[in-house]
């Protein structure tokens, strides 16, 4: 049986191939993107992969993420898959990946949808931060975010959350109608100074300057030239303080939660 080592090196592998598919095709179209979270960190400190940690994040302004969802697919080899809650009917998110079709990578929160499993790299859309009513934007992003979610398998939720997300669904039974109320709540928040990425994973610090990415430059990852945004400093410090200081050895662990990673055979036979 392969160690999580080997797993995790053959991951970075197939990631990097879909990544630079990805740059290509951004090149090819003059798309405006950059690497985010873990990913612009690892090109910062590593120039590559963050060695215990095995994904990649890229993050794309409105327009240009739009583009890209209509031109991409055309560019990209039978087996990449874009993947979207338009090209995937029942894919929750409100953000894009590009899945190799040939691999696995079952999340365990979405382990019971039938959607392409593949492994993947993740494409997320940039949008302007509400200057006014930004409470009344959180509130309604979490109450989608709860709903959407509660389709997920979550193990160990806090009975009220629970309650929650089960009230939601009786209410939206529909989860992509849902998707597509989140989808059309950040789109309609019009230009501002403060941009917000649809991820999620980083709560309030995912909310910077626009001007932070008003420029880009460029950076190594994986021997990969990639694009940052010029500010990529002023963003890290946001994201993880000082950044340059790795962790505690204990904390050096992948977060994925997986039932089944395979590089080698497809979701469709799993």
């Amino acid at each position: 049986m392969e160690n999580n080592q080997g797993v995790s090196e053959k991951l970075k592998i197939v990631e990097k191939e879909m990544l630079e598919h990805f740059v290509r095709i951004c090149e090819k179209e003059d798309l405006r993107y950059f690497v985010a979270g873990g990913t612009l960190l690892g090109a910062v400190r590593h120039k590559g992969f963050i060695p215990w940690d095995d994904d990649i994040d890229v993050l794309m302004p409105r327009a240009d993420y739009e583009l890209f969802l209509k031109k991409a697919q055309a560019y990209l080899p039978d087996n990449l898959f874009l993947q979207s809650f338009e090209t995937d009917r029942e894919y929750p998110c409100n953000f894009a990946k590009i899945r190799n079709s040939d691999t696995t990578f079952i999340e365990s929160t979405l382990a019971d949808m039938k959607i392409n499993h593949g492994v993947y790299i993740d494409i997320f859309p940039l949008d302007y931060y509400p200057k006014k009513n930004s409470r009344l934007f959180e509130l309604k992003k979490l109450i989608l975010t709860l709903r959407i979610s509660a389709d997920f398998k979550i193990d160990n939720q806090k009975l009220k959350t629970k309650t929650v997300r089960k009230l939601l669904k009786i209410l939206m039974p529909d989860r992509q109608k849902a998707v597509r109320m989140k989808e059309k709540l950040f789109t309609a928040v019009p230009e501002s100074d403060m941009l917000v990425s649809n991820c999620g994973a980083w709560g309030k610090r995912e909310i910077f300057p626009a001007e932070w990415c008003s420029e880009y430059v460029d950076l190594t990852f994986e021997g990969v030239q990639v694009k940052a945004p010029y500010k990529y400093h002023e963003l890290l410090s946001q994201l993880y303080g000082d950044y340059m200081k790795l962790p505690d050895e204990k904390d050096r662990v992948s977060h994925h939660y997986c039932d089944v990673i395979d590089t080698e055979r497809s979701f469709k036979e799993v």
